[in-house]
């Protein structure tokens, strides 16, 4: 049963893999018609204006505050953190919920005091092995932003996820 799930699998990828960058075409499993269907888009040739590693700007607001929430190997991990920024400085960090060896409404240490400038500058880490980068268009800032140092290390890697920004 395996080995037929595998072949099946493997044909598909194969079927998909098939083609020309024009009208792609199939057959019906049951009809063994062939199915042709056209893109719905037109291909671009300009190149795209999207950020990339080592490119994303600054956040330029000083004063804010943002819930950041940290994923990683640590001892309060997934506990969220409220952030107040004010002149591009971390004047507090709270946790908003209880967490493994954190409580509620107390003082987040220094490593959770980041700023937004902060979180975007892990996501332009050219010397890391991988970075993920959630920047919906026309976003100010990243909602989400995942570092692998060396996919060598375990335990190494760090996710930043930034939610409920209030400039002001």
């Amino acid at each position: 049963m395996l080995r037929t799930l595998v072949a099946a699998v493997a044909a598909g990828l194969v079927l998909v893999g098939c083609g020309s960058a024009g009208s792609k075409v199939a057959s019906d499993p049951i009809t063994t018609e062939p199915i042709t269907t056209e893109p719905t888009t037109a291909p671009t040739t300009a190149p795209t204006t999207a950020p990339t590693v080592g490119t994303y700007p600054d956040f330029a607001p000083e004063d804010y505050a943002y819930t950041l929430t940290v994923s990683c190997f640590c001892a309060d991990i997934g506990a969220p953190v409220r952030v107040t920024v004010v002149d591009d400085e971390v004047a507090d960090a709270v946790y908003t919920k209880d967490g493994r060896g954190v409580d509620k409404g107390t003082e987040a240490p220094d490593y959770r005091r980041l700023t937004i400038d902060d979180v975007i500058a892990a996501a332009n880490d050219t010397g890391a092995t991988r970075v993920d980068v959630e920047w919906p268009p026309g976003q100010d800032f990243p909602t989400s932003v995942y570092v692998d140092q060396d996919e060598l290390i375990i335990d190494e890697e760090i996710g930043y996820g930034v939610s409920d920004v209030v400039v002001g």
